[in-house]
């Protein structure tokens, strides 16, 4: 996982959900790569392993800062032969990444998402001239493809303003799935390539949870409540961890 702290949101409160979830379903090591304010704000610091770093914070979405710029070190940065990355606010209320770990594949990601309240696509066709895939979630092995795959990562982060005008990309701050995309469209031969065979669910910005346990959550919208059992979710709304 990948948790930098902004003046706007304590990243690490919501780490401490996900490690905690990912133990319980996944029970495999967890690695936070982090940098030095952050590590200290974590008073009763999670078991987990930490990696410090001084992350760029050369980014912004909607004008607050986004601090997404080291995921295309995270081959260097993993101690483990094969790695599972995820968002802080995935959520694992199931065995599901598990065995996708015990594949002969040696990189994996999303190509879609969904919105678990069913009023949004999430789709991004009209946006650049490539599809989107979604770095929420990446399962890879240190292979000499896999490396390639995050250099070519690097150099589009590197010239990224570039690449933008390349494949006609209309969102200009830096973003991992569009990095992701390029980079697997081009060390591919502009062939497919494999993804995880699913869909991300993912909750928006204006859900409210309202509780969550060790199996799921439940959320409003508008006059409408509903729960999500049994079901890895991106919770976009990081202010869950507050109820």
């Amino acid at each position: 996982m990948y948790c930098f702290n902004t003046d706007q949101v304590a990243y690490h409160r919501v780490a401490d959900v996900s490690i905690g979830l990912a133990k319980q379903q996944l029970g495999l090591p967890i690695t936070v790569v982090t940098n030095q304010s952050t590590r200290d704000s974590w008073h009763n610091a999670p078991d987990v392993n930490f990696i410090v770093v001084k992350n760029d914070t050369n980014n912004t979405k909607l004008g607050l800062p986004w601090y997404n710029l080291e995921r295309c070190e995270a081959i260097d940065h993993s101690p483990y032969d094969c790695t599972t990355v995820i968002d802080v606010d995935y959520l694992c209320f199931s065995k599901k990444l598990l065995q996708y770990t015990e594949t002969a594949h040696d990189f994996l990601i999303h190509s879609a998402a969904h919105d678990v309240s069913y009023r949004q696509a999430l789709t991004y066709e009209r946006k650049s001239m490539l599809p989107l895939v979604w770095a929420t979630v990446l399962i890879f092995k240190k292979t000499d493809r896999v490396r390639k795959i995050f250099n070519t990562v690097k150099l589009v982060k590197s010239h990224y303003q570039h690449f933008c005008n390349l494949y006609r990309i209309d969102y200009r701050n830096f973003r991992n799935d569009y990095a992701f995309a390029i980079a697997l469209h081009q060390c591919n031969g502009h062939h497919a390539y494999d993804i995880i065979p699913d869909s991300i669910a993912t909750l928006p910005h204006d859900c409210t949870v309202l509780s969550y346990n060790d199996t799921g959550l439940n959320y409003r919208y508008q006059d409408k409540i509903n729960r999500i059992e049994s079901q890895d979710l991106h919770v976009l709304n990081k202010g869950f961890v507050n109820v």
